[in-house]
Formats: structure tokens, C-alpha cells, sequence
């Protein structure tokens, strides 16, 4: 399902009372329009304050555009008073393991399809599939305490009473935040696993550069309620001119690319003037290579990018 914002502005005040005030509106969102194709991978990023959740809660049907559209599929549901086309998008909020409740990760997972009221064996089914696709084994963790469970154990089978659900389209607000490197890396392998198997579209919101430079096609940056940047994180995050914007520093990996490539002449020659001293078959060691790059990433060599 594509989704698409025609010149969208959100404010929490309300409109009515301010106008009649002759009071500008205090604008969260100001005038965004954007596309995001079925089964895109999305990062959305920006300051603290930015609009970035009221964005996604947008996108999701919690609050209705103050102007402009939203559209599902080709569809205003506020304008057409379809307000179930938001069934189609999953959201998953920041820290969804406090919203687990029931007695087993069974129950927690097949409360929204219960609350269908789906044929307990159809239930039975498609809470396996969920708990599958989030890598919970279904007869280990079906019958546990949700409680008992790990933290990176815990948000998958937080995200799996989400799942479980189908949506097309899911939504999560940095949903990395609080996980280790090994939770963190398994959460994306899940939604990459969503989105190749499913043509599942996956947006988030993550602080994390590093994060959205490894897993995220496309980037946009959000400030002061606009859209400031929208492309490829690799050319995005080596804009001086963002990077200053954001507050960010260049990812290191981004970094160390760049400077490789502006001074990896220097380095070839310097390495290969040991490899003249070393004679024929000389090959650099690990450390000999590090201290290589760490040459080229000292503060002399290295240009500011802010």
C-alpha cells in the first residue's frame, strides 16, 4: 500500500478557537509532502522536538491533518470516512514490551485477533506464524510469561501481537532504543525478513546514524516540523551543511571512507615504501595497516565536516 502526504500541517491547537483569536496557529507539522512506495524501507530522523512521533501518528490515523491529506492507497479515510484503511498499518510504539499484560506470550499475542473474534484454530495459526517470523520458538515461548522474558525477547513478542495483526504497512517509533548490539541487530533482521517475504513497508524513527547508514535505503530528516532532507543516508550524511543542521557527526564508517578516499594516495605510498624496505612478498600486518588509518584520521589530516 503507497502512502502520500499532500501539503500536510498538523497543530494541536485548536484551530477554531485560535483563528477567531486572530492567533497564528503553533504549527507541530508544517506543509509535508512525501511519498513512500509499497514494501520501501524508511528512517525518519531529526532534533528532538522535531514532529517526528505526531508524523508517525499521523501516518497511523491518531490525529487528522489540521491541512492537507494523507492518503492510503490513493484514499483520505478521514475524507472518506474509512477510518478502517488505518487497520492496514501496524504501529509499534517506543518501548512496546511496558504495553505486554496477558498471563503468556500466547495470549498477549492473540488478544487483537480475539478481539476479532476469530475461530480460536485460525488464532491458533497465525500467532504461530507471528511468533516465527519474530524467531520466538512457538511451543518454547507460548505458554511463558511475557514478564520473564529478555528485554530483546520482550519487544519481539511485543512486535509480534502487532504482526500478527498483517498489516502492510509498520510503523515503529525507535524501536531499537534500550536494546544491545545482538537485540538490535536480531529487530532488524526481522523487519528486513518482513519486509523481502511479506512486501511488508517499514518506517521508523531512529537517533541512531549509525543505525539508519547500515539498514535504511531511504532517508528523511525532519526540523522544526519540515521536511529538510529526503535521499540515500550515504550521500545524506556526508552533506556538511545537514550535519551542521542536525547537530550530527559524520558516522565513522562514512568517515573513514571518505578519508580514505581523499588520502588513500598518502597511504599506498607510505605502505608501499615499507613494502620496499620489507623486500619481495611483504605484506603489511594488521597493526602496520591500523596505523595507516590512524594517520589519516589524526586531526591534521582530517578536514572538518561541521
Amino acid at each position: 500500500m503507497e502512502i502520500a502526504l499532500n501539503e500536510v500541517s498538523f497543530s494541536y491547537a485548536a484551530a477554531k478557537k485560535r483563528a477567531k483569536a486572530g492567533v497564528e496557529l503553533p504549527w507541530v507539522l508544517r506543509d509535508l509532502s512525501v511519498e513512500v512506495r509499497s514494501g520501501e524501507m524508511l528512517a525518519i530522523a531529526g532534533r528532538s522536538g522535531s514532529g517526528k512521533s505526531t508524523f508517525l501518528q499521523l501516518l497511523k490515523g491518531f490525529h487528522v491533518p489540521t491541512r492537507g491529506q494523507v492518503l492510503l492507497g490513493g484514499t483520505d479515510p478521514h475524507q472518506a470516512r474509512q477510518p478502517e484503511r488505518f487497520d492496514r498499518i501496524g504501529f509499534i510504539f517506543q518501548y512496546p514490551e511496558h504495553q505486554l499484560f496477558a498471563n503468556t506470550v500466547f495470549d498477549d499475542i492473540a488478544f487483537g485477533l480475539r478481539s476479532r473474534k476469530l475461530p480460536a484454530a485460525e488464532v491458533e495459526q497465525r500467532v504461530r506464524r507471528a511468533m516465527e517470523a519474530v524467531e520466538l520458538d512457538y511451543e518454547t515461548f507460548r505458554s511463558r510469561s511475557p514478564f520473564e522474558l529478555s528485554g530483546g525477547e520482550k519487544r519481539r513478542a511485543a512486535i509480534a501481537g502487532v504482526v500478527v495483526l498483517e498489516p502492510e504497512v509498520l510503523i515503529l517509533d525507535e524501536p531499537t532504543a534500550g536494546l544491545d548490539l545482538q537485540a538490535r541487530r536480531a529487530l532488524f533482521r526481522l523487519l528486513g525478513s518482513l519486509r523481502e517475504n511479506r512486501g511488508t513497508t517499514v518506517i521508523w524513527v531512529s537517533h541512531q546514524l549509525e543505525e539508519i547508514l547500515e539498514y535504511a535505503p531511504r532517508l528523511v530528516a525532519l526540523a522544526d516540523g519540515r521536511f529538510l532532507a529526503d535521499g540515500e543516508p550515504r550521500r545524506l550524511l556526508t552533506d556538511p551543511g545537514l550535519l551542521a543542521a542536525f547537530g550530527w557527526e559524520e558516522p565513522l564508517a562514512l568517515a573513514l571512507s571518505r578519508l580514505l578516499r581523499e588520502f588513500g594516495d598518502e597511504a599506498e605510498s607510505a605502505l608501499r615504501e615499507r613494502a620496499d624496505a620489507g623486500g619481495a612478498g611483504w605484506t603489511p600486518t594488521p597493526e602496520e595497516a591500523a596505523d595507516a588509518i590512524a594517520a589519516l584520521l589524526s586531526p591534521a589530516k582530517r578536514p572538518a565536516v561541521r
